[in-house]
């Protein structure tokens, strides 16, 4: 399934990131797309609770249990994806960037003596730093979005602009699977801030059978450019490596991280009253 060929490319500038090309074997790709549920399939079954791309799906919901019961490639992919195997493969690649945010402290936990859970865990939604709870008993888990952009994806889906992702994510993995001729936007950009400014490092165009797998540490900043015409739906893969708990050093609350981090940034009682005598004076 995976193509031994595939082109692999990788930077640790301003975070660690990797960019596989042809990373499925031509064939079983092919399936991938000819496969790939198309808009209607979404709105037929709209019990989606993920909410990550216009129209999506996941463990637990209907469309996601017809797909990979009627399809042998969708149900050789989720059994692929959830598995010791797919774990093992990204977190080697990111073997040596994990250490070095477990020597750094930034990873709070020893994620490499961390158990492997391959059974869905985060289901029915997505888990977020409102009902995260630390818990003592940490496990690694793998997720699996299937879903499909269209015009003003990366603007009202895709992480809604600039962010990292949600404070238990330690990989996070994009994967693209075609769905259209001719697209105005929808690049996977990748930022770095720059005295407190942010500013474009990279811009991936979304190819058929490209993968993006990248560490989620606190600078993991990225986003969508905003799909602004598009013939046909941008198909797409999430693909996560997650622990049950919050896993990265927790961040300073200010304005930078409540607007570019906002996934891990709380906001607390002092800077909520900060915030309304500020509103207050000026």
């Amino acid at each position: 399934m995976i193509n031994t060929n595939k082109k692999i490319s990788k930077s640790t500038s301003p975070y660690p990131y990797i960019i596989i090309e042809d990373f499925f074997e031509n064939e079983f790709y092919k399936k991938i797309e000819s496969e790939f549920p198309i808009k209607n399939d979404f709105l037929n079954f709209p019990n989606s609770k993920v909410g990550r791309m216009n129209y999506d799906t996941s463990f637990g919901d209907k469309l996601y249990s017809n797909l990979i019961n009627k399809s042998i490639t969708f149900k050789f992919l989720h059994d692929f994806i959830y598995g010791e195997e797919f774990m093992k493969m990204f977190l080697d690649l990111f073997s040596k960037d994990i250490e070095n945010e477990i020597d750094n402290g930034f990873l709070k936990i020893n994620i490499k003596n961390t158990p492997l859970n391959i059974q869905p865990y985060e289901v029915n939604g997505i888990m977020s730093k409102h009902n995260l709870k630390k818990k003592n008993d940490n496990f690694l888990y793998p997720r699996l979005d299937i879903g499909i952009g269209e015009v003003g994806y990366g603007k009202n889906f895709g992480g809604g602009g600039i962010h990292i992702d949600n404070p238990q994510r330690i990989i996070s993995i994009l994967f693209f699977a075609g769905g259209y001729n001719k697209m105005n936007g929808g690049e996977h950009r990748i930022w770095k801030k720059i005295n407190n400014k942010m500013e474009i490092e990279k811009v991936i165009q979304p190819k058929p059978n490209l993968l993006i797998a990248s560490i989620q540490n606190n600078v993991s900043f990225h986003d969508v450019n905003p799909v602004k015409e598009i013939s046909g739906t941008r198909n797409a893969f999430y693909i996560a490596i997650s622990c049950n708990s919050p896993i990265w050093k927790k961040i300073k609350v200010n304005d930078f991280n409540l607007k570019y981090n906002k996934n891990r940034c709380k906001l607390n009682l002092f800077y909520k009253l900060k915030r309304v005598f500020h509103n207050f004076v000026f």
